[in-house]
């Protein structure tokens, strides 16, 4: 029995050992999509993003037929609200967490932090805790990185509007993680399946953070974090958690990516909160009625 447990030290000492040995780099090839590390800089009121990522898809798959990236700004002075996305890419509780930054006047912007993949590569749970893998932040329209998962890939999409923490200083919140995103691109870190990944690192940057153990099976299984944000009233409770989900699920058959009002359209499950989003949503209602009948 001793000899079974040194043997299994020795694996678990070996194992340590080469992990600490692993250095993170932003050295390529990547993944199409995740080629880039973009940056921030803000002068005055204006905001400025390199590299911001705005891909086009073939219709019915997700063949990139037009890789874009620009250089963009954005006026502080618009930023409204922040939004919590959810895509659910695979089954027991997988799920990939984003930001949604709207400014008044559309021109939304989209942080996601992301495994960063080397071509052909796919992305591994247990891989991801085992130093595999550098962090990267996607910062993109929502045209692409919503439209991709939704549309493309065909994963239920979930978008709810932050109404706690963030909705009272938008900007400060979005600061904290520009802070992070200009670290990332001079000094990279890996990404770590249950410590320091897309959820972790939003969770972090909350003023609740230090209530969340990050032990919770919310936590653990992202595809349950919305669970999470609607306990600590991030996100809307005041309806059943249900009905709250299925006001954020975004439904592709009642919007397209080639629509000037996308971004409106995939929050209509939200017009009662948001009386700006009527007018756009009108019609998708009545298409919603003529689908249920």
């Amino acid at each position: 029995m001793l000899r079974v447990f040194w043997f299994f030290a020795g694996i678990a000492a070996l194992l340590l050992g080469y992990l600490a040995l692993q250095d993170p780099s932003n050295s390529g090839p990547w993944l199409s999509g995740q080629t880039r590390t973009p940056t921030a800089e803000i002068s005055g009121r204006t905001l400025s993003i390199t590299d911001v990522r705005d891909f086009r898809y073939a219709p019915g798959s997700t063949e990139i037929v037009d890789k874009r990236y620009l250089d963009k700004t954005y006026d502080l002075d618009r930023l409204q609200r922040v939004w919590f996305g959810l895509s659910h890419f695979g089954p027991y509780g997988l799920a990939h967490s984003f930001l949604s930054f709207e400014f008044t006047g559309g021109g939304n912007l989209v942080l996601s932090l992301e495994a960063r993949l080397r071509p052909k590569q796919r992305f591994s749970p247990t891989l991801g805790m085992l130093r595999q893998y550098t962090k990267v932040f996607v910062m993109a329209t929502e045209r692409d990185v919503i439209g991709l998962r939704s549309h493309h890939r065909g994963e239920r999409v979930l978008l709810y509007p932050i109404v706690a923490f963030a909705e009272s200083n938008p900007e400060a919140f979005l600061r904290t993680f520009l802070g992070d995103l200009n670290e990332l691109a001079s000094a990279p870190e890996f990404y770590n399946t249950l410590l320091d990944n897309c959820l972790t690192n939003l969770l972090k940057n909350t003023a609740k953070s230090g209530e969340i153990g990050f032990t919770d099976l919310r936590v653990l299984f992202p595809g349950r974090s919305d669970r999470l944000t609607y306990a600590f009233g991030a996100t809307p409770d005041s309806m059943p958690f249900e009905t709250a989900r299925e006001m954020a699920t975004i439904r592709p058959e009642l919007t397209d990516t080639q629509d000037s009002e996308f971004s409106t359209r995939i929050r209509c499950g939200w017009a009662h909160l948001f009386p700006e989003l009527a007018g756009a949503c009108a019609d998708v209602s009545a298409q919603e009625n003529a689908v249920a009948h």
